[in-house]
């Protein structure tokens, strides 16, 4: 924290992605309530100075963290051919996602957003965002080659997988198998999606 912290050699674009991955290491350590500007910076070797200028408090640097984090991981979902192969893919990151597999989970969240409207609205935004985003692309490419889909539900029916599967995991205590995402996309997401003949 203060002066006995070596500074940071790291500038620019590198600082700051120092800063945002310390932000996801220390949520999936101790919990975003525990989580400090200060813990941030030492963690980054950074200083207070240099995240309040870009960021102006805890809840927009996890945000954006939170944000850089899902992009990264998310949204390169792999072209399989099929429409279904697609979907089946994009409900396997859902899960990926909101388990935290390689970082902090959703549900490890949800005690913040629910008491800080602020980070709510962010995650809300982003969740919706990269429903849109995923729906928008899986329907292009099943445009393109030739698979007829209702391109106007895609993005509440990939809303609707969230659900789902946020829902499956806080019952049962763990992401869909196989076997129960295959059922969500075959029976469920398909189905809405694809144009009946």
């Amino acid at each position: 924290m203060g002066s006995d912290q070596a500074p940071s050699p790291l500038r620019g674009k590198a600082r700051e992605d120092a800063i945002l991955a310390a932000a996801i290491e220390l949520i999936a350590d101790i919990g975003y309530e525990r989580v400090t500007m200060d813990g941030i910076a030492a963690r980054a070797k950074a200083s207070k100075m240099t995240i309040y200028r870009k960021w102006p408090g805890k809840t927009e640097l996890v945000a954006e963290a939170l944000r850089r984090h899902a992009e990264g991981d998310a949204l390169h979902i792999a072209d399989t051919g099929t429409l279904r192969g697609d979907l089946l893919v994009s409900v396997e990151g859902i899960a990926r996602a909101l388990v935290g597999e390689r970082g902090p989970s959703l549900l490890g969240l949800l005690g913040a957003i629910r008491v800080d409207p602020a980070l709510r609205e962010l995650v809300r935004a982003q969740i919706l965002g990269a429903s849109d985003r995923t729906a928008a692309e899986i329907c292009r490419r099943a445009a393109a080659r030739g698979e007829e889909v209702r391109s106007a539900s895609a993005p509440a029916v990939l809303g609707l997988a969230v659900a789902q599967v946020f829902l499956s995991i806080v019952l049962d205590g763990t992401a869909p198998d196989t076997a129960a995402r295959h059922r969500l996309v075959d029976e469920v997401l398909l189905p809405l999606l694809a144009h009946k003949g």
